[in-house]
């Protein structure tokens, strides 16, 4: 039996320990990626609601039309305890024209976010 065959048969422990170190480095690499995903995901969710419901209660204010130079605040209930809104009514240069404008608000790991929606509206009353 040859001797140098012996040796030659197997990986050796130095070879072992860095497939081990390679093989680490790549799965905190994706653990790392999967984290940033879920936390841009959650950033993308905060805005999403944050555009519906700017959109919804600018559309309830248009609908109900009679506009007076108002300011208004308050929150959106159990469904959104994080959110909260502002509402903000008044008349432009051109007589019957009013801007419209909402801002809501939202708490993001400690964070105060907003997203402000602004349009014209003219009074049908």
């Amino acid at each position: 039996m040859d001797s140098s065959r012996q040796y030659r048969a197997g990986y050796s422990l130095l070879e072992l320990v860095l497939a081990v170190a390679i093989f680490s480095v790549g799965v905190v690499a994706v653990l790392e990626l999967f984290a940033a995903c879920l936390r841009s995901s959650s950033v993308s969710l905060g805005y999403t609601q944050a555009v519906f419901l700017a959109q919804e209660l600018l559309e309830e204010e248009i609908a109900d039309g009679g506009f007076t130079d108002t300011t208004d605040s308050g929150g959106f209930g159990d469904n959104y305890p994080s959110h909260s809104w502002s509402y903000d009514a008044e008349e432009t240069d051109q007589e019957g024209l009013y801007q419209l404008r909402v801002v809501v608000s939202w708490t993001e790991r400690g964070k105060t976010k907003e997203y402000e929606l602004t349009t014209l509206a003219a009074d049908r009353m």
